[in-house]
């Protein structure tokens, strides 16, 4: 979904003299999504991290998963 297609979606109330944006819950999930790959793109720091990652040739087995994240 485009970007011009969320922004047509959205709908402006007023409560008081508060303008207030209401749209659909998957929308604003899709919006959420979009803003946290675009902080996650301008981090010089998580992409070095990124960079690092994928560099190294560590496999963990099933149970090295489980074990480190305490399943």
């Amino acid at each position: 979904m485009t970007t011009q297609e969320l922004l047509e979606k959205v709908k402006i109330q007023k409560i008081g003299k508060t303008p207030v944006v209401v749209i659909p819950l998957g929308t604003w999930r899709d919006i959420e999504n979009r803003l946290e790959d675009s902080e996650m793109q301008s981090s010089k720091l998580f992409r070095k991290k990124i960079t690092r990652a994928r560099a190294e040739k560590k496999l963990y087995s099933s149970a090295q998963v489980k074990k480190l994240l305490k399943i």
